[in-house]
């Protein structure tokens, strides 16, 4: 559709131009030389800026008004994903800290970090730990990790 009313216009300018061209070759030399030489060149003019005589400005404006709200979803969308995918990075991350520390204190765990947003970034939450409760693994992650002990979930000794 583009392309077709590109080629038009294209067409109707050299075809002005053509017109004009052979106008003033059969012009005799005289006083109406000038008059004919300005009217043909507001006649080229109006042929080139004719589609933007035609142009709907309010269906454009709507149209990228449309864009504008197209373009914010995406935006929200895509700002969203990310931070799902930083929560889910920060989690992981911190779950295999505290499995290095719990290796380092000689306990084998595997914890679930949970994350909740401040300030708008994920923090960690809440662990969950397989494991029975170890009182300094419980305080590390406490004072590490600034996750309190209510939000500390171990398995229970007789599990």
């Amino acid at each position: 559709m583009i392309s077709e009313t590109l080629r038009t216009w294209l067409l109707g300018i050299i075809a002005a131009g053509m017109v004009i061209g052979v106008l003033y070759a059969l012009l005799p030399k005289g006083r109406m030389k000038p008059i004919v030489h300005a009217a043909g060149g507001a006649a080229l003019l109006l042929v080139i800026v004719q589609p933007v005589l035609e142009l709907d400005f309010m269906e454009f404006a709507g149209k990228y008004e449309d864009y504008e709200r197209e373009i914010e979803e995406l935006t929200e969308a895509y700002r969203q994903a990310d931070q799902e995918k930083l929560a889910e990075l920060i989690a992981d991350k911190t779950a295999a800290y505290i499995a290095s520390k719990g290796d380092a204190l000689g306990l084998d765990c595997t914890p679930q970090v949970e994350t909740q947003p401040r300030e708008g970034v994920p923090y960690p939450s809440a662990v969950t730990l397989d494991i029975p409760e170890d009182a300094a693994l419980a305080a590390w992650i406490s004072e590490e990790l600034d996750i309190d002990r209510a939000h500390q979930y171990w398995r229970e000794a007789d599990e």
